[in-house]
C-alpha cells in the first residue's frame, strides 16, 4: 500500500519522506512516455525503458518522478484520455512497487489523474492549473494528494495587460478551487508556467522575479529544463541546453524556489546541493560535511528556544558586546489556525536581534565583517511570506534557526507579532519571541 500524505509544520510528509519548504530544493525528475515530447519523445515509450530510466533518476537523487503521457509542446496534437491511459498506466504499475519516492502524474485531465492515483501515483502535476478540467480539484481532494497548479495560456497568446498580476490571480484562483473542493491547505504547489504562453523575455522575468509568488503562501515549482527560451538565448538545439538549464535552476534557487522539474537529474542534483549550500546554508550532516581545516572545530549545534507573551523583553547578555537590531519588519501573509486566516492576508511584524562583535567591521568599514541587513530581511521574508503555517511559534522558530545558521553570530532573538490576531476580546494582538544560542542555552536576560 502506498504511503499517505500528511500536512506537517512547514511542509508535507509522504510516509517517512519529508518535504519541508525552505530548508532545501527538491528535484522532480521528468519521465515522458510519449512519442512526440520536444526533448525526449519516444525514448521511454516502452514501459521497460521507462522503468529503467525512473529507477536511475531516483538513484541519482530525484525526490519525485513526474510521469507524463501527452506532450504539451507547441503544435502537439491533443491525446484522448484513453490513449493517454494506455501509455501511462503500464508504467505506473511497474514503478509503484519499485520506487520509494512519490510518483506524480503529469496531466490536465481529471479522468486520467483519477485512474493513475488508483494505481498508486501519489500526486498530480496539472498544466491546466485546476482551470482546464473543473473536476481536477475534486480528484485531488478525494485522494488527498498534493497538486501542482501551473499557470498556462495557449502557445502564442502572450499579450498580457498585467503580466505578474494575471499570473498571481490565476494561481490564487487555483488555490481557492482546491480549498473549496476540500483539499487541505498546504497541498497546493504553484508553478508560474515557464514556456507556456510567454515570450522568451517573459520567461526570463519569471526567474528574475520569482519572489513575487511568495505572497501566495504556497511552495513554488519551476520547470525550465531544455526549453526553447534557453535555446533562443544560447542559439543551441534541445540536446545542448544542459548549461543553460543549470543557470536557470541556480538562479531560481537563489530566489527561493522549492521544487525544480528537470530532465538531467544527476547533474541537476549536484547543482542543487551546491546552490542550496550557498543560498540556504543547510546544516551539514555526518558524511556530508566538507573536510575541515586541520585543527578547526566543528560548528556548535543551534540551541533551544523559548516563548514569551507579546511585549519587548530584556535583551540577552551581550557576550559579543554588540547587537544588531532590525525592527518592525512588516509582511502580509496567511498564517493561522482559523479557516478565514488561510484566505485573508494579515499583517505580521518581525523584530530581529543579532549578537556579534562588530569591532572589526567598525574599524575597517567592511560589510563582509558584519551582517548584510538586506539579506536578513530577504531571509525573514522568504519564511514569513512562504507556505502557510498554523502557529507563529513555527514562524519564529524557523526564522531564528535560519538566521543563526546563515550568519556568523553568537545568538539570535526573533519576535513575531500578529497585531490583528482574532482574539475574543480587545487586544493589541499576540506575539512569540524565541532565542537561539550556539552553546545550547538561552542567553541570559
Amino acid at each position: 500500500m502506498s504511503p499517505t500524505w500528511q500536512v506537517i509544520p512547514g511542509g508535507l510528509a509522504w510516509g517517512e519522506r519529508r518535504f519541508v519548504w525552505g530548508t532545501r530544493t527538491y528535484v522532480m525528475g521528468i519521465l515522458n512516455v510519449t512519442p512526440d515530447s520536444f526533448s525526449d519523445g519516444g525514448r521511454y515509450l516502452d514501459p521497460a525503458a521507462a522503468e529503467e530510466h525512473a529507477l536511475a533518476m531516483a538513484e541519482a537523487g530525484a525526490d519525485i518522478i513526474d510521469v507524463g503521457a501527452e506532450s504539451t509542446r507547441p503544435g502537439a496534437a491533443p491525446v484522448p484520455a484513453e490513449e493517454e491511459l494506455r501509455r501511462l498506466l503500464p508504467v505506473i504499475r511497474r514503478l509503484v512497487p519499485r520506487l520509494d519516492v512519490p510518483i506524480s502524474v503529469d496531466t490536465y485531465k481529471a479522468e486520467v489523474a483519477r485512474a493513475a492515483l488508483e494505481e498508486g501515483a501519489a500526486m498530480i502535476n496539472d498544466v491546466g492549473g485546476l482551470h482546464r478540467d473543473p473536476a481536477m480539484a475534486e480528484v485531488a481532494a478525494a485522494h488527498r494528494v498534493p497538486v501542482v497548479a501551473m499557470h498556462a495560456r495557449p502557445h502564442g497568446d502572450t499579450a498580457y495587460a498585467d503580466f505578474w498580476g494575471e499570473i498571481v490571480s490565476f494561481l490564487r484562483a487555483a488555490m481557492d478551487r482546491a480549498t473549496a473542493a476540500g483539499l487541505p491547505p498546504g497541498m497546493v504547489i504553484v508553478d508560474p508556467g515557464f514556456g507556456f504562453g510567454k515570450t522568451p523575455e517573459q520567461n526570463l522575468d519569471l526567474v528574475r522575479q520569482l519572489p513575487r509568488l511568495r505572497g501566495l503562501g504556497a511552495p513554488v515549482l519551476l520547470g525550465t529544463s531544455r526549453k526553447s527560451t534557453i535555446g533562443r538565448v544560447l542559439d543551441l538545439p534541445v540536446d545542448q541546453r544542459l548549461e543553460g538549464t543549470a543557470a536557470t535552476v541556480a538562479l531560481a534557487i537563489a530566489r527561493g524556489v522549492d521544487v525544480v522539474r528537470v530532465h538531467d537529474v544527476a547533474p541537476m542534483v549536484r547543482l542543487v546541493r551546491m546552490a542550496d549550500a550557498i543560498a540556504r546554508h543547510p546544516h551539514w550532516t555526518e558524511g556530508d560535511e566538507p573536510a575541515r581545516r586541520p585543527g578547526a572545530a566543528a560548528r556548535p549545534a543551534a540551541g533551544t528556544e523559548g516563548a514569551v507573551p507579546a511585549g519587548p523583553g530584556p535583551l540577552p547578555a551581550p557576550a559579543s558586546r554588540s547587537v544588531i537590531q532590525l525592527r518592525a519588519l512588516r509582511f502580509e501573509a496567511r498564517h493561522g489556525v482559523l479557516p478565514e486566516e488561510h484566505v485573508k492576508p494579515q499583517p505580521f511584524l518581525v523584530d530581529v536581534d543579532l549578537g556579534l562583535d562588530v569591532t572589526a567591521a567598525a574599524k575597517t568599514d567592511d560589510l563582509a565583517l558584519t551582517v548584510d541587513y538586506g539579506e536578513v530581511h530577504r531571509r525573514v521574508a522568504r519564511i514569513v511570506q512562504g507556505p502557510h503555517r498554523q502557529l507563529i511559534e513555527t514562524l519564529a522558530h524557523q526564522v531564528a534557526s535560519d538566521l543563526l545558521d546563515a550568519f556568523p553570530v553568537d545568538w539570535v532573538r526573533v519576535r513575531v507579532a500578529k497585531p490583528e490576531a482574532p482574539l475574543p476580546g480587545p487586544s493589541a494582538g499576540a506575539a512569540v519571541e524565541v532565542w537561539r544560542n550556539r552553546d545550547g542555552a538561552r542567553p541570559a536576560g
